[in-house]
């Protein structure tokens, strides 16, 4: 009785139908567990890439920033300059300790291509320099020379390199490691084999066990030419282990679903499949609800920055404007001071396309835009023209718009009588977080172009997008007074 019970229930349809299901439901388990597992490990894959490639943009960026200060010293200096070569030294090494020395050499040899900068490097264990060179017709190249550690110093203060560490090899040698005692050593064998690899010219990942962590991690190697040389820069980034756990959560989720399938075909129903359905019809909805949300965010975001941008965009053209008005007029009166005039002008511009694409700026920085500015309208104004600037140096690294400082400065002077009898006093300093520019009042009648205020109005403009503080103008006690807040970089 029992065996006919048992043949009976194996030659069910119903049994069968079951087996089917199951096998039905592995499978496509099985099919969406690889599928899942090969795209979490093509995600990481693409995210170590994309750390990488930022890491080494940021390296990159650091080493074309030398080749750009001397190519800025190549422009300014002149044979009647050649003796204030230490004081431009003095200057950079104060800003950037790891810039050792500035010195012109004799051409060794044919001169080379005027407008190329060569870089050379002098290596020895745990450090070495890196020598960029410039040709300066007639004396010889000018030659700027960083040091590696100082330069490896820089690396380590450095923000935005994240979760990879860099390394910089040529001709088997490290130009840079994390780990300053490898600078200037050799490589070993294996990692010798991968430099020439990426030396001919390819980009690749690999896996491999870091001696530097002591851990597993993926090695995006780069290479660039440099100065007729192959350089290969590396990005280590350490194993996230998504591959690994989600291998165990896949298991674990295949021996729950054996379990959920048998309880789902004791329970099969037609009711579940119409609950499942309406289910599913919910969780669409509510997703399409959140895309329409996503949508709209992203409108009012695009929005914000393109009125962001049109603002930023006025300030340029505005301030070119003043400046070659002023120089038209200096060049009639002295042709001499017109021409520093232009020269210090274009300095000035150099800071205005540095700061382009950025909405704030250290206020030290600004700060020395603004010296600039005034020594520009000093040559105009001579001793009618007075300042004082009285900034504490904690506040040297607050924030604030691009050209908002040198704006007020330019308001002072356009709108106010100058003269040997009534000269113009601006004084600039910190009260209460606040940026304060103040000048004795004394209006000048000018057309109503001249005061529309639009530079204002677009400074006003600019901080209710970055902060809730107020800005002020007025007169107080025959004072005019501008108040613009410091901001902290978050």
């Amino acid at each position: 009785m029992v065996g006919k019970v048992t043949e009976g229930v194996f030659k069910s349809i119903h049994f069968r139908i079951s087996i089917l299901v199951l096998l039905l439901f592995f499978t496509a388990i099985w099919y969406v567990n690889n599928l899942i597992e090969k795209e979490t490990v093509d995600r990481v894959n693409a995210i170590t890439e994309d750390v990488a490639i930022n890491n080494v943009y940021l390296i990159t960026s650091l080493l074309n920033g030398y080749e750009e200060q001397l190519r800025s010293v190549q422009s300014v200096l002149n044979t009647d300059q050649r003796s204030k070569l230490e004081a431009v030294f003095e200057q950079m090494h104060q800003r950037d300790s790891s810039i050792c020395a500035l010195y012109v050499e004799p051409f060794n040899g044919s001169p080379a291509d005027s407008s190329a900068v060569h870089r050379t490097y002098q290596l020895r264990k745990g450090g070495g320099t890196l020598t960029y060179s410039l040709p300066f017709y007639p004396y010889g190249k000018l030659c700027l020379t960083v040091d590696l550690m100082g330069f490896h110093q820089r690396i380590a203060g450095m923000e935005g390199l994240n979760y990879a560490y860099v390394t910089i090899t040529c001709g088997g040698v490290y130009l840079y490691h994390p780990d300053e005692h490898k600078i200037g050593t050799s490589l070993g064998e294996q990692d010798l084999m991968n430099e020439r690899l990426a030396a001919s010219g390819n980009r690749f990942v690999e896996k491999i066990h870091s001696d530097y962590l002591n851990i597993p991690v993926s090695r995006y190697y780069h290479p660039q030419q440099v100065s007729g040389q192959r350089w290969v820069f590396t990005a280590s980034m350490p194993n996230i282990g998504l591959s690994e756990s989600f291998r165990k959560t896949g298991m674990n989720f295949f021996i729950i679903s054996l379990l959920a399938m048998f309880s789902f075909i004791a329970v099969f129903s037609l009711g579940v499949i119409r609950w499942r359905k309406e289910f599913v019809r919910r969780q669409e909805i509510e997703q399409q609800n959140l895309n329409l949300l996503l949508k709209d965010e992203k409108r009012k975001q695009m929005m914000v920055t393109t009125e962001l941008e049109r603002l930023k965009s006025g300030l340029n053209p505005h301030f070119l404007f003043n400046s070659l008005s002023s120089l038209r007029v200096l060049v009639g009166l002295n042709p001499d001071v017109a021409k520093d005039f232009a020269i210090n002008l274009s300095n000035l511009y150099r800071y205005l396309l540095k700061q382009e694409n950025q909405n704030l700026v250290a206020l030290d920085d600004e700060l020395v835009f603004t010296r600039n500015y005034i020594s520009l309208q000093k040559i105009r104004f001579d001793k009618k023209l007075q300042t004082e600037i009285i900034i504490p140096d904690d506040y040297l690294q607050r924030r604030v718009p691009p050209l908002s400082l040198q704006l007020l400065v330019e308001n002072c002077i356009k709108h106010t009588r100058i003269s040997d009898s009534e000269p113009l006093f601006i004084r600039i300093f910190v009260e209460n977080d606040m940026l304060v520019v103040e000048n004795n009042y004394s209006p000048r009648v000018s057309s109503d172009a001249e005061n529309s205020g639009k530079g204002i109005e677009n400074l006003i403009k600019r901080y209710s997008f970055l902060t809730d503080r107020q800005l002020h103008f007025g007169v107080i006690n025959g004072t005019y007074v501008a108040k613009i807040p410091l901001l902290i970089m978050e």
